[in-house]
């Protein structure tokens, strides 16, 4: 037996398995044509908050984890200190696929880890996890792929699932999110890149989906990383489960804070009166802009703290952005129509009958490309004598 042909052998029928497992073997999905939220209520996610109850977190930061393959510098105990210094309520170490738990004995401690090791920088940001999902696929992922991947991190009703920096690379692209389900939140503002146009994609497509701002800190020495990106939760008690909660329903915001040493700006009062929205910040603003469907602007308004939008019968959802002149960029979660449902998350069905063909045709090449694939490493003839002896045509020169 040539040992390099059977070297060879394996190499190649491993990069088959894996091709064959992502793309054939993978389950395909049933999804639905996408419809803009409808209905004669608007869901607000700011009914209940309290302007005194607001919150500053990182969800996404890594340390010096896995010998440092992954991509990080600096201990879980530098990542605490840093950001409990600049007054983060809760800080997070999300380091690929590793949960670290040396601070879960401090309040507001979230388990948390960024999921994927594929190419195409396909992640996920996991919070409340309890254990790691070591399912994912290597190659530039279909929508199936995405969407199994999805399906299996929100499988546990405890775990928050963020779509991390969908417009970095080639993770997701906005065509992505008219179909996708099964996550919660979308990672809009990050230093690696704004993806406004995802959210707006999703939320155009009827699913509810909010904003979160992280560092993504991969480094915690580099202090110009550091506290640029933020969100903000609205809770009375920084515990694990209600900061968790107030991410599933929206009671939170995303904030781009740059350079700023002033006081932070708040959300003060979000309402929605009849058909008028009306919002107040802490602050004056340089500009207040109301966006809606498709990421039109709605309407804006110049140097205020306050000011009001009549909604239109076309408006299926709005969102705010606050702007302050060479300062923070605020980022609000929208309101949306529903007809009395409240968040309502589509599940997307399996396609059995399209799943079934798919793995036929994948168990039929795996057992081909196996049979040549053994016929190869234990043969002494070379390739050549082969295709002479099963009279197949030469390639030509």
């Amino acid at each position: 037996m040539n040992i390099k042909r059977l070297l060879l052998a394996v190499f190649c029928s491993l990069i088959v398995w894996i091709l064959i497992m992502q793309y054939l073997f993978c389950p395909k999905f049933s999804f639905e044509t996408a419809h803009p939220f409808s209905g004669t209520i608007f869901y607000n996610p700011y009914d209940s908050i309290n302007e005194f109850y607001w919150r500053k977190c990182n969800f996404h930061a890594h340390s010096h984890a896995w010998h440092g393959f992954a991509n990080g510098n600096g201990t879980s105990a530098d990542i605490y200190h840093a950001y409990d210094s600049m007054k983060y309520a809760v800080h997070c170490v999300s380091d690929y696929q590793k949960i670290n738990t040396d601070f879960s004995s401090t309040p507001g401690f979230i388990p948390a880890y960024e999921h994927g090791y594929n190419i195409s920088k396909t992640h996920q940001l996991v919070l409340g996890a309890s254990k790691v999902l070591w399912l994912d696929y290597l190659f530039p992922q279909s929508l199936d792929n995405k969407q199994n991947i999805l399906n299996h991190l929100s499988a546990d009703p405890d775990n928050v699932v963020i779509i991390d920096h969908p417009a970095d690379y080639y993770g997701y692209s906005a065509t992505d999110f008219k179909y996708l389900t099964d996550y919660n939140c979308i990672e809009v503002l990050s230093r690696f890149a704004l993806s406004l146009s995802r959210w707006d994609s999703a939320l155009s497509n009827g699913h509810p989906a909010f904003v979160v701002g992280n560092d993504d800190v991969h480094d915690i020495f580099l202090k110009e990383t550091l506290g640029k990106m933020c969100t903000w939760v609205n809770v009375p008690i920084v515990k694990g489960n209600t900061v968790l909660n107030a991410l599933k329903t929206g009671r939170s915001y995303g904030m781009i804070i740059g350079n700023s040493k002033k006081t932070l700006p708040e959300l003060k009062r979000f309402e929605i009166i009849h058909d008028t929205v009306s919002i107040a910040m802490t602050q004056p603003a340089a500009q207040i802009t109301f966006t809606g469907q498709n990421g039109k602007a709605l309407a804006s308004y110049r140097n205020t703290a306050s000011s009001k939008y009549i909604i239109k019968p076309e408006d299926h959802y709005i969102r705010t952005t606050i702007e302050y002149e060479n300062g923070p960029k605020i980022f609000l979660n929208p309101v949306f129509r529903h007809d009395k449902m409240g968040i309502m998350r589509r599940p997307t069905p399996i396609d059995v009958q399209k799943t079934f063909i798919f793995r036929s045709i994948g168990v039929v090449l795996l057992i081909g490309w196996l049979f040549m694939a053994l016929l190869f490493s234990l043969s002494n003839i070379n390739l050549r004598k082969i295709t002479n002896e099963l009279h197949l045509p030469k390639m030509r020169q």
